[in-house]
């Protein structure tokens, strides 16, 4: 019957089980879910049970599925499997972007005495997430959209995302707002950015399909996973490549060791946040540092990151030592640090694009389900991870994964076949 021997229940009810497993709150809200709308009655317990043995399972194919494509010789990683999707390259691009959400787990410290110095002992772990996405794109002669959009120069519009990077990474909090005088707003656009000569509504490449791969395990068995994930999507046959990230440096050691040939992109967001820290701590008045940071948010966009480097150092030579020059040391050596990375403009003539909001969107799906302050996961947050992540990706792995898991059924116990 393809029904698997440790089974409490048909297949189809699994597959309600896990569809409402990823988009519930909690096992006793997919409980809930399951008893309202899908009139099947089954205990918070034994819906934990099901979510747990088949995360499991799709777990066991994951690690599967590496260790096929390890053993594979190194030139047949660089030919497309049959299994990957078929098409013309010339007008996509294949983009890795590489993340960390939040969640609290109760790990090793579980029962250790607090650290002196420590105030409370904190269980926040990092579940660790790469999108892989095709972008609709194209080419262009010169850079799309040269003068900055009317959004980055908007305090409206920008502190508010820059307070959101802030609380994101755990931060200082809420920024300090920079608002001009002669700044524009949402609601009365600046006349002075105009659209490129051609007419372009939107640079910005617009995602076609996307994948996710997740992980509690350390970056670098992200990196292998995002690589096979990569593989069986068909990115080796793509000529144009890119792997956009923040500024951490696990990310770009993927980069190295994974995707070597992928163009590295630092988010622009995350550049223009160490930018308006920058210009908040440059002058004690608030509408000298809105005017440098509006002068320095255009040169980064057009990539001229040097200049941006050169002004905050002279702000630094003229700073004494305390708060203020430190946070103009950290925005100068991010900036530094990625500097190579931040050519938007040749990016923007090349079709790729510059901000990872594809990948900050996923990760707050997942969170919806991993993170909260009163959820504190076991053995089974991979586990429930894993589905998360099958349930947003948009090859449907899950669909593949009922529809061959029956065959799989050989009526013996695992934990027997296992002894």
């Amino acid at each position: 019957m393809g029904i698997e021997v440790e089974a409490s229940c048909t297949p189809q009810v699994e597959q309600k089980v896990i569809a409402a497993s990823t988009s519930s709150a909690s096992h006793a809200h997919t409980s809930e879910q399951l008893r309202v709308l899908a009139e099947v009655d089954l205990g918070v317990k034994r819906c934990q049970r099901i979510v747990q043995r088949l995360g499991h399972e799709r777990i066991q194919q994951r690690e599967q599925r590496l260790a096929d494509y390890e053993a594979l010789p190194l030139p047949a990683r660089k030919i497309a499997p049959a299994d990957a999707p078929k098409g013309t390259w010339n007008h996509r691009v294949a983009v890795v972007m590489v993340d960390g959400g939040r969640a609290q787990l109760r790990d090793a410290r579980w029962g250790t005495p607090r650290v002196e110095g420590e105030k409370k002992r904190s269980w926040w772990r990092e579940p660790k997430v790469a999108l892989l996405a095709t972008f609709a794109s194209q080419r262009y002669d010169t850079d799309p959209l040269p003068e900055v959009p009317d959004c980055l120069h908007d305090p409206l519009w920008l502190i508010p995302r820059i307070n959101d990077i802030k609380a994101a990474k755990g931060g200082d909090g809420a920024a300090e707002e920079l608002p001009g005088r002669d700044s524009p707003t949402a609601a009365e656009p600046s006349a002075k950015a105009k659209k490129p000569a051609d007419s372009r509504d939107s640079w910005s490449p617009p995602p076609l399909v996307r994948s996710v791969v997740a992980t509690f395990k350390p970056y670098a068995h992200l990196g292998r996973l995002a690589k096979v994930e990569a593989y069986h999507r068909g990115f080796t046959g793509a000529t144009r490549k890119a792997l956009l990230a923040d500024g951490l440096q696990s990310n770009w050691t993927i980069h190295q060791t994974q995707f070597s040939d992928y163009t590295p992109i630092t988010d622009l967001m995350h550049a223009l946040s160490y930018v308006y820290q920058a210009a908040q701590h440059s002058t004690g008045d608030m509408e000298d540092g809105w005017q440098h940071c509006k002068r320095w948010v255009s040169l980064i966009w057009q990539g001229e990151v040097s200049q941006v480097i050169d002004a905050i150092g002279n702000l630094i030579r003229a700073t004494d030592d305390g708060p203020e020059r430190e946070k103009l040391l950290e925005s100068r050596r991010y900036l530094e640090n990625n500097q190579d990375r931040m050519q938007y403009a040749t990016y923007r003539t090349l079709g790729l694009p510059i901000t990872t909001a594809l990948i900050e969107s996923t990760i707050k799906r997942t969170n919806r389900r991993i993170k909260g302050t009163e959820k504190f996961w076991g053995d089974g947050a991979e586990p429930q991870l894993q589905l998360c992540a099958d349930s947003i990706s948009e090859t449907n792995p899950l669909q593949a994964f009922w529809r061959d898991r029956s065959e799989t059924q050989t009526g013996y116990r695992k934990s027997r076949t296992n002894q």
